[in-house]
């Protein structure tokens, strides 16, 4: 997505993948944790970065979680047979996002990505047949010139604008400033190109 919006453009992706992640109502695994990434440009600030999945935690988080014996939050994670739990020894997948409405952009992602282009993936994993199980992914970019609703510098100017108003926002008791989504990825990332990047020990094994 960084890409796209280097190029002064809008961009917009949809992942759709294995299941391995709760639905409301279903018992076990039914869909994937589906990420959604939305990049807009802007003109003297880093680009909005926005990169998220469908699931309430990250896979990646439950086996640290599992590695560090650190319980997990309530309503993140539950075990293979569906039951919510805050173990990370039990558990197997994550829950989607917000409930009812994670679930249904995970299944509004498997449509848009999968069944449009004639490969699905949810309906063939929950098939009779072994080949539905083999790993697949799908992914469906979108890129939106804002040249076609208008002046492009003006677009990203009132990108700036949005986004420093957002900035000049009071902070939360406790919060140590306001931040858009990509805007401490940025600092971080020209941090550590000037820096290094810093790894643990126990990674680094």
């Amino acid at each position: 997505m960084s890409k796209i919006a280097e190029q002064g453009l809008v961009g917009i992706g949809f992942v759709s993948g294995m299941p391995n992640m709760g639905y409301t109502g279903v018992k076990g695994a039914a869909v994937a944790t589906s990420p959604l990434a939305i990049a807009v440009p802007a003109a003297d600030r880093a680009p909005l970065l926005l990169d998220m999945a469908t699931a309430t935690i990250a896979l990646g988080k439950i086996r640290q979680a599992k590695a560090s014996n650190t319980p997990l939050p309530e309503g993140a994670a539950a075990t293979a047979d569906g039951r919510p739990t805050t173990d990370p020894a039990e558990a197997g997948m994550p829950l989607p996002l917000g409930g009812a409405k994670g679930s249904g952009m995970s299944l509004a992602f498997e449509l848009i990505t999968s069944v449009l282009v004639g490969a699905p993936i949810f309906s063939a994993f929950h098939s009779d047949d072994p080949q539905g199980r083999k790993h697949r992914q799908n992914a469906l970019l979108v890129a939106i010139d804002p040249a076609a609703f208008g002046d492009p510098e003006a677009f990203v100017a009132s990108v700036d604008a949005t986004l420093g108003t957002l900035k000049q926002l009071p902070p939360a008791d406790g919060a140590d400033g306001v931040y858009y989504p990509g805007e401490r990825s940025a600092a971080t990332a020209a941090l550590r190109g000037e820096n290094g990047i810093a790894v643990a020990p126990k990674v680094w094994q």
